[in-house]
């Protein structure tokens, strides 16, 4: 099920998608931006990867979506409250929730952020 998560100004989430480009897998990030049809949409996957592991292998954890529902929406996918899931989707859901919580405050150009550390991540490390 598709839902709006935050809302945020246009030039903030723009800004989210733009750090999310600059720490892009392609630059050993952990994020992957695709445009949507329209020029301010986007959909970014974010990747996790275990610092423990020296051949850091990504993992995709989940995606949101900047502007899709509107302008200055960041959404998500949220299970369905009446399918019963595993319990590692739960922690995904809930990490994409801090990753975006996380860019929205601190995703600045010149700001390195350790994703990893998310306390939803901990147990699967």
């Amino acid at each position: 099920m598709h839902c709006v998560y935050r809302t945020a100004p246009l030039e903030d989430v723009l800004r989210v998608v733009d750090y999310c480009r600059r720490h892009a897998v392609q630059r050993n990030g952990l994020f992957e931006v695709y445009p949507g049809s329209g020029g301010d949409m986007f959909m970014v996957i974010v990747n996790s990867c275990s610092e423990s592991d020296n051949a850091c292998r990504f993992r995709p954890l989940g995606a949101f979506y900047c502007n899709y529902s509107g302008s200055g929406v960041i959404s998500i996918e949220e299970e369905d409250p009446h399918f019963d899931g595993v319990q590692s989707r739960k922690r995904h859901v809930t990490a994409i929730k801090q990753v975006i919580d996380i860019l929205l405050k601190e995703g600045y150009p010149g700001t390195h952020i350790r994703f990893n550390e998310l306390p939803a991540l901990r147990s699967e490390q």
